[in-house]
């Protein structure tokens, strides 16, 4: 293996923000580049878009007839022939990051395409695969299940998960490699002034029914009734436009505040001003935001939901209640904002696991030891 290895990393980049592109950046900031070479293909940019009347109307079509979230459309067509160019730079690796459904199928291609020259590929899964799979056509599952087979080994983000995986591809492909952070970008603040607002932390405005802002919307009112100096921050897209919809021109102004979304570096700022995270999510992976939270030194109130407990432990480092569960969600977090000393010693527990467990660091280290093994076995 020469001393730069080249890999080409495949995945989302800024806007939008969220957890890959998160998961990207930590492997870009981290000392694996030191070692090896990393090239950029984004799968999101503006160029593939062709949004003229007749191929919007080809692309329904195709999707229609189909069934593969666009997979057969003009926009795949032109990533399709991105992708083939970038490989021009002779990668010895790809690192694939995709969520389930589209992106899924779009990198299940660029595997095969990759295969053929025999560059093996490395998929990294994120998204909600187990809600998702069981809802498809028996069709699309043996579809699924054949295309896990493409890639040389496959990264999950839990031991859940490897389980789940294991149903469909051999346990010889899954690699669990939990999501990390930079531990050193934040600078937890136990020592709050007395009577100061309590600001409580949710990020999931983008996908709202999934990461359960519906529920925290429900329960707002009732927590500002009881505890008056608390103030609900609210990160990410509107797309639902939730703070029209449901909160300007009601009492919720008071205390929910939408503040649109931010990128890696400035929800620092956010995690600085927060004293707790909310993270009522019906489905997740391993949650970025979570584990910068536990860096920020906050307690959190979560859903014990797919990774989530393999990182925070309750009540040590906060409180697990059950997706939906909208009475505990409000009990909980009234008895958070009525206790500092409650929130300091959570949020101290946590800030410890994350640094031994989920620092950058170890995470490359992890991740090194992974491409070496592929490296050396030298096969797609």
């Amino acid at each position: 293996m020469s001393a730069r290895t080249r890999i080409l990393i495949c995945g989302p980049t800024p806007p939008p923000y969220g957890g890959v592109v998160s998961v990207i950046q930590t492997i870009l900031d981290s000392d694996l580049r030191d070692t090896y070479e990393f090239i950029i293909f984004s799968n999101n940019e503006r160029r593939f878009r062709r949004r003229n009347l007749l191929t919007r109307i080809l692309d329904a079509l195709a999707f229609r007839l189909s069934g593969l979230d666009g997979l057969l459309s003009f926009e795949t067509h032109a990533k399709l022939a991105a992708f083939r160019r970038a490989l021009e730079c002779e990668p010895d690796l790809i690192h694939s990051h995709v969520a389930h459904g589209y992106d899924f199928l779009l990198c299940t291609v660029f595997a095969v395409v990759a295969r053929r020259r025999g560059i093996p590929t490395l998929l990294h899964t994120h998204g909600i695969y187990d809600k998702v799979v069981p809802t498809w056509s028996r069709t699309r599952q043996r579809i699924f299940r054949k295309s896990l087979h493409v890639f040389a080994r496959i990264v999950v983000l839990s031991e859940g998960w490897r389980e789940w995986f294991s149903e469909f591809v051999g346990t010889e492909r899954l690699v669990v490699i939990r999501n990390a952070v930079d531990t050193t970008r934040f600078e937890p603040r136990y020592e709050r002034p007395p009577g100061r607002t309590v600001n409580l932390l949710f990020a999931g405005v983008r996908d709202p029914e999934r990461k359960g802002a519906y529920d925290v919307l429900a329960v707002a009112g009732e927590v500002f009734e009881q505890v008056p100096a608390v103030r609900f921050l609210c990160v990410g897209e509107d797309r639902e436009l939730l703070e029209e919809s449901h909160v300007r021109g009601t009492p919720l102004a008071d205390c929910v505040h939408f503040v649109g979304p931010k990128g890696v570096h400035e929800m620092a700022r956010y995690f600085e001003e927060a004293d707790i995270l909310l993270l009522p999510s019906y489905g997740e992976g391993l949650p970025i935001v979570l584990l910068e939270a536990m860096a920020a030194g906050l307690p959190v109130i979560a859903t014990p939901v797919n990774g989530i407990p393999e990182a925070m432990s309750a009540p040590e480092g906060g409180t697990f209640i059950q997706p939906g569960d909208r009475e505990a969600l409000r009990d909980a977090i009234i008895a958070f904002a009525r206790s500092p000393e409650r929130r300091e010693k959570a949020g101290r527990a946590n800030r410890k696991r994350v640094c031994e467990e989920f620092d950058r660091t170890v995470y490359a280290a992890r991740l090194r030891s992974l491409f070496e093994r592929m490296l050396e076995a030298g096969q797609a």
